[in-house]
C-alpha cells in the first residue's frame, strides 16, 4: 500500500514536468511536435521569438520561431525585417510552409500587392486551416479590401474573422477596426450596402447608420445606440460594443452654469491674452452665461483654482502659458469636478479626465499637410524640418501621420539652411515629385529660387510660418504655385469681422490667429461633452474643423491656399 502511494505522489510530482516539455519542447514526449504552435496565435513580442531564436538547438523549432517572428513583425509594422526572415527559410515541413504562405499573403497585402495577396490566399485549403490560421486568412483579406478602399468587403472579412477568433482581446480589437472601417467609410456607401442577409453585416450596417444620421444631435445618438444594443443583442458589437462609442451610452450635453477664463492681462505676455479674450467675448455675443477673468500674470494658477472653486465655477478656459498648464498636469486633482480647456499643450500633456488641450499646433498643421498631400497623390515627399526642437516636433507629427497614410515612414530631413535642401533630393527616388517644408518668408523664398532652378517640378507646401502680412506683391509674384496651410478665417477677408480685427491688430496676422482661437475657445467650451463624448464630433471654426482625439488634444483640419500669378486662392482641401 505504501508502495502505491508513494507511486502516486511521485506521478503527481511528474506531471508538471511532463506538461512544462509538452508546452515547451521542440519535441514534445507526447510525439507532437512545437510546429504545431504555428496553428496558434503568436501573443508574444517579436524580441520573444527572436531571443527564443537564438535559444533554439533544433532546426525544425529554429524554423518556427522564425516564422512566429515573423508574424509579429508585420503587425509591429516592420515588414521588411519579416521578409528577411523569410528568405532564410528553407527545408520546411509541411505545417510550416503552409504558415509561410499565410505571412507571404500578409506582406503583399502590406505592402499593396493585393493580386499577389489574393493569389496566394486562394491557393490555399481553408479545411487545412486551424480557426487561429483561420482568422489570419480572413484579416489579409480584409488589408487588400482596404487597400481597395472597399470598405464593405473588408467588413464582410471582419466578419469572418471573427467566427474563428477565440480569444477575448483579439475579438474586441476586431470590433474596434471593423467599427474604425465603417466609421471611415462615405455616406453613400454605407447607405447603398446590402446586408446581404447577414444578420451580423446587417447589424453593422444599422449601428453605423445610427450614427451617422445623429452625429449632429448627441443626445439621439446616445438613444439611438441603446436601441441598437437592445434589437442585436446577440451581435458581437454588443458583447463587445466598439471602445470608441462606449462614453455616448451615458451622455450628459454639455450645460454651462458659468464660466472661468484664465488669462496672462498684464506683463509679458498682455498682448496675448488680450487678443484672446477680445475673440472670447466677440464669440460669447448676447450670451447670458457669466464669464469670470482671471489674470495669470499677478495670480499663481493654483490660487485661481482655488478662487474658481469657491466661486462654484465648473468649467475653465485656459491657462494660456505652458508652465501653468504643467501645473495642471502635475496635480490633476486640483481640478477634478472640473471641465478644463488648456490654451495650450506642453510635452508632458497626458489624458486626463475632464481636460482637453487646444492651441495654435504647428503639429496641427504637419498633420494637416500629410493629409493634403496624400489626398493630392503624393506619395514619397521629402519633409525639410529646421534644425531644431520645432523642426523635430513639427517631423514627428507628420511622420505619426504619414505611417498611418501610407504604412511608411515619411523622407523627413533637417537643414541649417535653405541651400541644403536641394541636396535632400539627390538620389532621391523618382517618384519624389513634393516637398513640405517648414520655414519663415525669406526662407521659402530662397527654397523656391533653388528649387526653381534644380528641381523645376516639385511641388511645395508650406505651414502658415510662411504666411505673413509683410509679403509683398513681388513676393507673391516668385511664389506661384506654392500652396500653405493657414486658418480658415483669413478667407473671409472681406467680411466685416475681418475687418474689425485687422483693424484692431494692425492686421498683423500672429495677433489676427490668436483673436480666432479666442473665438474658438467659447465654441469649444460650450460643446465640451460634445467633442469628449462623441467621436468625430467636428466644430466648423475661425482656426479650422476642430474635433478632439481619444486623450482629448483638439486637431484642428486647416484651410488650404495656393499663390495663383500672383494672388492667394483658396483651394480644396
Amino acid at each position: 500500500m505504501s508502495i502505491l502511494l508513494q507511486g502516486g505522489r511521485f506521478k503527481k510530482r511528474l506531471m508538471p514536468i511532463l506538461l512544462s516539455v509538452a508546452l515547451a519542447g521542440c519535441s514534445n514526449l507526447f510525439g507532437s511536435s512545437f510546429t504545431q504552435t504555428l496553428q496558434r496565435d503568436a501573443n508574444a513580442s517579436s524580441e520573444f521569438y527572436m531571443n527564443k531564436l537564438g535559444q533554439a538547438q533544433d532546426k525544425e523549432d529554429q524554423q518556427t520561431y522564425k516564422l512566429l517572428a515573423a508574424r509579429v513583425l508585420i503587425t509591429e509594422n516592420k515588414v521588411p525585417q519579416a521578409e528577411e526572415l523569410l528568405t532564410e527559410l528553407v527545408d520546411l515541413n509541411e505545417a510550416q510552409q503552409l504558415d509561410r504562405k499565410l505571412i507571404e499573403a500578409r506582406i503583399a497585402a502590406a505592402k499593396g500587392n493585393n493580386d499577389v495577396a489574393e493569389g496566394k490566399l486562394r491557393a490555399l485549403d481553408l479545411t487545412k486551416l486551424s480557426p487561429s490560421q483561420k482568422s489570419r486568412y480572413y484579416e489579409t483579406f480584409a488589408q487588400t479590401a482596404e487597400n481597395r478602399k472597399d470598405v464593405i468587403d473588408a467588413v464582410k472579412a471582419r466578419i469572418k474573422m471573427d467566427e474563428n477568433l477565440t480569444d477575448i482581446q483579439r475579438r474586441k480589437n476586431n470590433v474596434d477596426k471593423t467599427w474604425a472601417l465603417l466609421r471611415s467609410a462615405n455616406t453613400g456607401v454605407i447607405n447603398n450596402a446590402s446586408d446581404e442577409g447577414s444578420v451580423a453585416l446587417g447589424g453593422w450596417l444599422t449601428l453605423i447608420k445610427a450614427y451617422n444620421d445623429n452625429i449632429r444631435q448627441p443626445v439621439q445618438l446616445s438613444q439611438a445606440l441603446q436601441s441598437w444594443k437592445s434589437a442585436y443583442p446577440s451581435h458581437v458589437a454588443a458583447t463587445f460594443f466598439p471602445k470608441e462609442l462606449e462614453s455616448l451610452l451615458n451622455f450628459q450635453q454639455t450645460n454651462l452654469a458659468q464660466i472661468g477664463l484664465i488669462l496672462p492681462l498684464s506683463g509679458d505676455g498682455q498682448i496675448l491674452g488680450t487678443t484672446i479674450q477680445s475673440g472670447f467675448n466677440d464669440a460669447k455675443g448676447d450670451s447670458t452665461i457669466p464669464v469670470q477673468v482671471f489674470d495669470s500674470s499677478t495670480t499663481p494658477i493654483n490660487e485661481i483654482i482655488t478662487q474658481a472653486k469657491n466661486a462654484g465655477i465648473k468649467a475653465l478656459v485656459g491657462p494660456l502659458l505652458k508652465q501653468n498648464v504643467d501645473t495642471i498636469i502635475s496635480n490633476p486633482t486640483e481640478v477634478q469636478g472640473m471641465d478644463v480647456l488648456a490654451l495650450n499643450a506642453t510635452p508632458n500633456a497626458r489624458a486626463i479626465n475632464q481636460v482637453c488641450y487646444y492651441g495654435l499646433s504647428p503639429e496641427d498643421e504637419a498633420e494637416s499637410a500629410a493629409n493634403k498631400m496624400w489626398q493630392d497623390g503624393v506619395r514619397n515627399p521629402i519633409v525639410a524640418m529646421p534644425q531644431n526642437d520645432l523642426g523635430q516636433r513639427v517631423g514627428n507629427a507628420f511622420n505619426v501621420r504619414w505611417q498611418r497614410l501610407a504604412g511608411t515612414d515619411a523622407n523627413i530631413r533637417y537643414y541649417n539652411l535653405p541651400a541644403d535642401i536641394t541636396y535632400f533630393f539627390q538620389g532621391a527616388p523618382q517618384d519624389t515629385s513634393a516637398l513640405y517644408v517648414i520655414s519663415s518668408p525669406d526662407e521659402l523664398a530662397e527654397i523656391k529660387g533653388y528649387l526653381d532652378t534644380s528641381n523645376p517640378n516639385v511641388r511645395i507646401y508650406a505651414s502658415s510660418r510662411s504666411n505673413a502680412a509683410s509679403n509683398t506683391p513681388e513676393y507673391y509674384a516668385k511664389m506661384n504655385g506654392v500652396q500653405f496651410s493657414d486658418i480658415p478665417f483669413f478667407k473671409q477677408n472681406d467680411s466685416s469681422q475681418y475687418q474689425k480685427v485687422a483693424g484692431s491688430t494692425g492686421g498683423e496676422f500672429q495677433l489676427m490667429r490668436l483673436y480666432a482661437m479666442g473665438a474658438d475657445a467659447w465654441l469649444l467650451i460650450n460643446h465640451f461633452n460634445e467633442l469628449r463624448q462623441v467621436p468625430g464630433y467636428t466644430l466648423s471654426g475661425l482656426t479650422g474643423q476642430l474635433n478632439a482625439d481619444s486623450n482629448c488634444n483638439i486637431n484642428r483640419d486647416m484651410t488650404w491656399y495656393q499663390v495663383q500669378d500672383g494672388h492667394v486662392v483658396t483651394v480644396a482641401n
